[in-house]
């Protein structure tokens, strides 16, 4: 397995795990009215989102550097 494609499943899996975060803290907000659990939520999304990103810009650079 290549370093890149090392990359890109840890980015998937940080994604994956911030989004699982995020739902399970709203759900929390949701249940038990803790205004924290509401803004870790939208902060842990934030992150997936922010991972998104990043997933797309370094395929980009990958790409440009023809790594394999």
């Amino acid at each position: 397995m290549s370093l890149k494609t090392f990359h890109l499943i840890f980015i998937l899996i940080a994604m994956m795990m911030a989004d699982l975060f995020g739902g399970w803290a709203v759900h929390e907000y949701h249940t038990m009215g803790d205004r924290a659990a509401l803004f870790m939520g939208i902060g842990a999304f934030a992150v997936g989102l922010g991972l998104a990103a990043y997933s797309i810009w370094f395929v980009k650079k990958a790409r440009e550097a023809h790594l394999e």
